[in-house]
């Protein structure tokens, strides 16, 4: 994987039976002593701003080497929820928190979504093989167990066509207590303890993430690459 990440833009669709509803920019804005800092900006396409309102924004700080999240900023803009959620990570006491009031244990190993991307492109991954983590979705930690599937498949999404790498991911509820509050409607979805999705990567060193599926979903509901960037430093 490259590994200097400054500047790279990804451009994603997600999709709602074929039916484009929603952008997603992620950017690796800056370096911050040790750690990257992504921001993540999704907003509902014009069509679908008929149905739902969405314009979210994320910012997760991560380590470099570890990929382990310090910070997470949930800025959210939604129909039924209009809040900022600051969630720091303390993994040298195993604990996360909202402001002072309210926080809760953590694995050692444990990533948010975002993190967890980036992550899981760091790896050197084959087919066959297989690594577990664990996730927090706000408060509700699961346990995630990836699985390199065999088949390596040539795929075309809009940012080109790219040979790539299957990841089936299974997430495992570890919390049991339901969280206090509610939750943006796109990072919910992505990672819903007991749901399970596929991801494909490019096939190269630079672990693009082409295509995310979600097996739960009643509906047909994906994210692809529209197109990316790496910056002027790769």
């Amino acid at each position: 994987m490259c590994q200097n990440l400054i500047g790279e833009q990804l451009i994603f669709k997600m999709e709602y039976l074929n039916l484009s509803v929603a952008t997603l920019n992620f950017q690796i804005i800056d370096s911050i002593q040790k750690s990257y800092y992504l921001k993540v900006h999704t907003s509902a396409t014009r069509s679908a701003r008929l149905l739902f309102k969405l314009d979210n924004v994320y910012e997760t700080y991560f380590d470099k080497t570890t990929f382990l999240p310090s910070k997470s900023v949930k800025k959210i803009h939604q129909k039924n929820i209009q809040h900022e959620l600051n969630i720091h990570f303390d993994h040298q006491k195993n604990k996360a928190s909202l402001g002072d009031l309210i926080s809760w244990s953590i694995p050692s190993d444990c990533y948010d979504y975002f993190s967890m991307l980036y992550f899981l492109r760091s790896q050197q991954l084959k087919p066959g093989d297989s690594i577990s983590f664990h996730l927090d979705s706000e408060f509700l930690i699961s346990k995630v167990e990836a699985k390199v599937l065999p088949d390596q498949e040539v795929i075309q999404v809009p940012a080109g066509e790219f040979k790539s790498i299957k990841l089936n991911l299974k997430f495992s509820a570890i919390t049991h207590e339901p969280r206090p509050w509610k939750t943006d409607l796109l990072t919910n979805r992505l990672a819903a303890p007991g749901s399970e999705i596929t991801i494909w990567f490019s096939n190269d060193n630079y672990r693009l993430p082409l295509k995310i599926a979600y097996h739960q979903s009643k509906i047909k509901t994906q994210i692809t690459l529209k197109s990316f960037s790496r910056g002027s430093q790769h």
